[in-house]
């Protein structure tokens, strides 16, 4: 059995070579501070610790994925993946549940808490899964965008489900992070060099629609799964529907720093506070 494991920054991801996984997700609860707030949420982790965003789980094509997800919150859950069939059902409070999964199609995927939808994967539950064609050496780079209202982190973990229409988001992270941090996260922040090839997978799990625009470059669609009619197309923004997501790619053709951020400027505030938010930057080099 191969099973390789690189830490970065809380998240683990699986190198990218064929292997049978044996891996062990944890719902656990715990808080995430963003621009002075301090939220309760629930995140899936293969840490031991509390993570403030579930895990961005990288496999290839034809791994056998032996995966148990283990329930240590005080609610039940359950687990499911968009695009493969799993039936993991109802996890109740410190059981588990486990299923084998043969990666037989590349691609993104969201993988999210079934149950009480959609505010348990609105509280962290959701995570993307990218499987990679095992012949794919393209840098890839990660961002998994989502957004808290304070009030409504609250009232959920209390046991009262928020109307939706009262939704009105006042924190925007990308992989758990804001501005600056983001920029210190390997996963999301964008480097290269000019003329080599890089692409960026975008999943929204959040309940919002963000539309990013990038500074300095126009990327290539290379996968959009709400709209297909929009595969090739070159350009500098981008919206991603709640639950939806997109492959961009980009061969730099300069150098120097571009900022990228949510072209719906609140997004790059933190509780009223600019800027923050859904902010990054490309560091490209010659």
């Amino acid at each position: 059995m191969r099973f390789i494991i690189l830490v970065v920054l809380g998240f683990l991801v699986q190198d990218t070579i064929a292997a049978t996984l044996d891996v062990r997700l944890v719902i656990q609860a715990g808080t995430i501070n963003l621009s002075g707030a301090t939220l309760d949420a629930r995140t899936f982790s293969q840490n031991t610790t509390f993570q403030p965003n579930s895990d961005i789980l990288i496999w290839t094509t034809n791994d056998d994925v032996n995966l148990r997800v283990v329930n240590l919150d005080s609610d039940p859950h359950g687990f499911e993946i968009d695009g493969y069939t799993t039936s993991f059902g109802t996890i109740a409070p410190g059981d588990s549940s486990e299923q084998n999964i043969v990666l037989s199609n590349a691609g993104v995927f969201r993988y999210f808490d079934n149950l009480n939808s959609p505010f348990n994967a609105y509280l962290g539950l959701s995570g993307v899964i990218h499987v990679k064609d095992a012949s794919d050496t393209t840098p890839y780079f990660y961002w998994d965008i989502r957004e808290y209202q304070e009030l409504w982190n609250a009232q959920i973990i209390g046991g009262s489900n928020p109307a939706l229409n009262s939704y009105d988001p006042e924190q925007f992270t990308i992989n758990g992070n804001h501005y600056p941090n983001t920029v210190t996260d390997p996963l999301a922040r964008v480097t290269g060099n000019v003329g080599n090839a890089f692409k960026v997978v975008v999943v929204n799990n959040g309940l919002s629609i963000h539309s990013l625009h990038f500074h300095g470059y126009h990327l290539s669609i290379e996968a959009d799964s709400k709209y297909s009619y929009t595969l090739g197309r070159s350009k500098d923004t981008f919206p991603v529907h709640p639950e939806e997501h997109l492959v961009l790619s980009c061969t730099p053709d300069k150098e120097g720093e571009y900022p990228v951020h949510d072209h719906n400027l609140v997004a790059v505030t933190g509780g009223g506070e600019y800027s923050t938010g859904m902010l990054l930057t490309i560091l490209i080099d010659p």
